[in-house]
Parts: C-alpha cells; sequence; structure tokens
C-alpha cells in the first residue's frame, strides 16, 4: 500500500504524462498543417504553370477580317494542344439551283456558330452556288462539322468530305475565315451563265483513282492540268508518258482566269480535238467548271471529258506507291506540298540541333525533285519567303542560299532574275508594281515586256504596315565595316 507522500509522487508522474501526451498531439497537429499548407502551395504552383504553358480556350467571337474584304469574317485563336492529333477536312459542293442570297447568309451564319464551338481553323469560301473548304481541327470535331453540313441542307448528304487524319498540332490552322464570294473559282464567268452551261452541256465524268489510272494509259488521250503553272512546277502527272500513255498538257496558268484564253486558242483546239481528255487539280474543285468549259467550247470535237473524283489527294490516298505521279503536290494549308509517304508535308520551321533551319531542302536531283530555283537553277521544291514574280507576281522557287542573298531586294538587274519559268520564256521584263491594271489584274495597256495577267495579292495591308516601319540606323555609321552585308541604314 502506497504512503500519502508516494500517492502524491505517483499523481505528479501522471501528471506530466498526460501533458507530454497533449503536447505531442499538438505537435502533430501543427505539423500536418504544415504538410497541408505546403501541399496545397506546391499544388497552386503546378497549376500555374500548367495554365502558363497551355492556353486556356477563351470564348471566340466573330470580328471584320479587314478593310480590304469587309465582308469576310475572321475567328481568331483555333487551340490545339501540342500533344493532340490534328485532321484536316478538304471539300467542294456546288449547288444546283443557285441558293438566294438569304441562304447564302444562312449558311455563312452555320459556319461561324459551328466553326466557334467546335474550335475549327481554316478558309471557307461560300457562294450562291456552294462551298469550297479546307478546315482543321480533331478528328471528331471535323466530322461534327461535317455532319452540321448535313444537316443544314440535303446538297451535303453526296459530298466527297476528304479526311487527313493523324497530322502533327502544327499542321492545324490558327484561325478561321469565312469568305463569302461569287464564284467559288473564278474564271470570270458568273455564276448564272455557269449553272446554264453546266445545264445545257454537263461536266465531266467523274472517274474514281483506279477507273482514272487505267484511262491514263490508253493511246489518244491528253490529260490537262487544271491547276496554276506554279502548282504544276514542283509536280504533276507525267509516269503515264513513259509507256506511251497520255501526253500531258500545261495551259501554263498564271491564275484560273487564264483558262479560258488557252481553251479558246487555235493549237489548243488542235491538240485537244479526236482526243479523250482528262482533267485533274488537287481536290477536284477546279475541274468542275473547268470541265464545263471544254465541252462547251469543243464538243463532240473531243472523244469524252474526264475529271479524276477527289483529285490529286484522293488519287495518292489510292496508290501509295505514287503510281504515275511525280514530285510534290502543292497544297493550301501547312502542309505546304507533300509527296509518297510522307502525309505531313514540308511545310514549316525543324529543329536540328538546337539551330532553326527550314524543313527538308530539296538539293538533291536524284531524289525526283521537279522544281528548279529561279536564280541559280538548283533543284528546288519548296515555296519560303513568299517570294515572288518580278515580272508578275506569281510564287517563285527559290533556294534557301540565294534567299540569304536577297536578289529580290538589290539591284533591278538582280531583281530580274526573280522570275518565274513563264516569264522567263515569253522574254518578260517589266516589273509587275509599274504597270496599271484592270479588275483581277489583267494588264490595262500591251507591251513586250509586260505580262498579259499579273497576280494581285491581299487588299494591299501588308504594304501599309511595311510604310509604317522606321527604318534603324547602323549605330556604327560612317565607320561601319561591314558594308553592303549591314542590314541596317547609313546617314
Amino acid at each position: 500500500m502506497l504512503s500519502h507522500k508516494e500517492k502524491r509522487k505517483e499523481k505528479k508522474r501522471k501528471e506530466r504524462g498526460e501533458g507530454k501526451e497533449e503536447s505531442e498531439a499538438g505537435d502533430a497537429q501543427v505539423e500536418a498543417k504544415k504538410r497541408k499548407r505546403h501541399d496545397d502551395e506546391a499544388s497552386k504552383r503546378k497549376k500555374l504553370q500548367r495554365d502558363a504553358t497551355v492556353p486556356q480556350k477563351a470564348e471566340r467571337k466573330a470580328q471584320a477580317l479587314g478593310t480590304w474584304n469587309p465582308k469576310a469574317t475572321l475567328l481568331k485563336g483555333a487551340h490545339m494542344n501540342a500533344n493532340d492529333s490534328t485532321s484536316l477536312l478538304l471539300f467542294y459542293q456546288y449547288i444546283m439551283p443557285l441558293w438566294s442570297e438569304e441562304r447564302k447568309q444562312a449558311a455563312v451564319d452555320l459556319v461561324t456558330k459551328v466553326g466557334a464551338e467546335l474550335n475549327l481553323g481554316g478558309r471557307v469560301r461560300i457562294a450562291r452556288e456552294g462551298f469550297n473548304t479546307t478546315v482543321s481541327g480533331t478528328p471528331a470535331n471535323v466530322r461534327a462539322f461535317a455532319d452540321a453540313l448535313r444537316g443544314f441542307d440535303k446538297h451535303f448528304q453526296k459530298t466527297d468530305f476528304k479526311y487527313i487524319d493523324e497530322l502533327k498540332a502544327d499542321k492545324a490552322f490558327k484561325d478561321l475565315k469565312i469568305f463569302p464570294v461569287a464564284e467559288l473559282v473564278f474564271y470570270g464567268v458568273s455564276s448564272d451563265k455557269a449553272v446554264k452551261l453546266a445545264e445545257t452541256v454537263g461536266g465531266g465524268q467523274h472517274l474514281e483513282a483506279q477507273e482514272y489510272h487505267k484511262l491514263m494509259q490508253q493511246p489518244d488521250t491528253v490529260i490537262v492540268d487544271v491547276r496554276n503553272h506554279y502548282e504544276a512546277e514542283i509536280g504533276r502527272f507525267v509516269g503515264q508518258e513513259k509507256s506511251g500513255g497520255a501526253r500531258y498538257m500545261d495551259p501554263k496558268m498564271r491564275k484560273s482566269t487564264d483558262f479560258t484564253a488557252w481553251l479558246s486558242k487555235a493549237e489548243t483546239k488542235q491538240e485537244l480535238q479526236g482526243k479523250q481528255v482528262l482533267m485533274y487539280c488537287t481536290g477536284g474543285v477546279r475541274c468542275e467548271r473547268a470541265s464545263v468549259l471544254v465541252k462547251a467550247e469543243l464538243g463532240n470535237a473531243v472523244k469524252g471529258v474526264y475529271q479524276l473524283q477527289g483529285g490529286i489527294e484522293k488519287y495518292l490516298q489510292t496508290f501509295p506507291q505514287g503510281g504515275f505521279w511525280m514530285g510534290k503536290n502543292k497544297t493550301f494549308d501547312k502542309r505546304e506540298s507533300f509527296g509518297v509517304g510522307d502525309v505531313n508535308g514540308i511545310g514549316g520551321i525543324l529543329q536540328t540541333g538546337g539551330k532553326k533551319k527550314k524543313g527538308k531542302a530539296g538539293k538533291d536531283a536524284d531524289a525526283g525533285i521537279l522544281g528548279r530555283c529561279c536564280v541559280c537553277a538548283a533543284a528546288w521544291e519548296r515555296y519560303i519567303g513568299k517570294k515572288k514574280c518580278y515580272s508578275c507576281g506569281v510564287p517563285v522557287l527559290m533556294c534557301e542560299e540565294c534567299c540569304i542573298k536577297k536578289p529580290d531586294k538589290a539591284s533591278v538587274a538582280q531583281q530580274i532574275s526573280v522570275r518565274c519559268p513563264l516569264c522567263k520564256a515569253d522574254g518578260r521584263t517589266e516589273a509587275a508594281d509599274s504597270l496599271d491594271l484592270t479588275s483581277n489584274g489583267i494588264v490595262a495597256k500591251n507591251s513586250s515586256g509586260a505580262s498579259a495577267t499579273v497576280l494581285k495579292w491581299g487588299g494591299g495591308h501588308s504594304t501599309k504596315k511595311k510604310s509604317r516601319k522606321m527604318p534603324k540606323m547602323c549605330k556604327f555609321g560612317s565607320d561601319c565595316s561591314r558594308g553592303r552585308m549591314c542590314k541596317f541604314v547609313h546617314a
């Protein structure tokens, strides 16, 4: 039995033990709060870093594209994550009978609304006669866009929607541009007249790629390239000629309005007479009206007029090894151009060894490269630097080495070297900037040194922007040792 003194000692020991436990419990709670605060701060930092690297998709509001085309609509900022798979949707659809202006505007409103909702980028041309479209987005969203059009108008139930899937995210368009236009492809023929011709004579017979391929091997057949010459310069159907098949014909157009002038020439009619006429273009839309014009002009003088269903895009999907195709197919999207086994194309800037280099240079003449640099004639197939022909303004091929030398910014003698093959062959030496033009780039006054037509670029906004840029003065002034290599201005 414990004495009174021992009981008091035992009581104190218990009190000290209980205080210790309480103290330890309090310390544990404080430590838990610290850990929670630390974890919350770490989570917040991670969220801020994630938000900084992946911008949040803001609501996309329609705005006017610019004063040069006030009827066009711009939806800025189509967002694609770097790891997302991108798809392209390419299609056209002609409408007969023509839509009313109200129906056309309803189509514009639909594309504006659905394009914003589905986060699409690209270009959409809408006329009373139909659609001509290239859009990018996720695989599901581009297909949802096609579904929305099928629900809008029965004509889209028969549309040949072409999907190019599994592209890199950098092949997506940043913005969506919607253009209300008078014609889907401008041949200088009004929609009403074109429809009457189509109803009277009809267009070319559509052939799938395999049927078209067989017909290219037959004698007494010609194949007409309905694209511009600068597109044909880097790729075309010529493989069939090696085995005595269809003879390739290039109308050598700077733009589509040149087609009717080529077709009306006596030598053209003579070359087409008694032949099967095959026609092709990138996706098929340009052949629709062009084949009508051929049948209206030549009638029974030809054995038949045929066009490639789905264009070069569908042909190269059907013949992965290329078939009779040689070179690159020029596109009007972020791929820039593509060839056999190259679904992503050659467009964009490649990162190599930490340095920026233009992707996939074309200096190897043995690699099946058809194009040539306009300055040094080296094998080349990329349209880089937005280089334009001195005499007619069409895009020209210029290799990377010549681009660095900037002959188009040098003396007039050097600028003249920057000309397209057509202007060189025709001896055109007058500057396109010095010519008086009528509508759509037709030269007002004939001259032996002037191109008959000039490709006009944009609405002049880039020129105004350039004029606003103040030249930078060289800090070394007259003591500068770099001479002509210096890119700054000297007093």
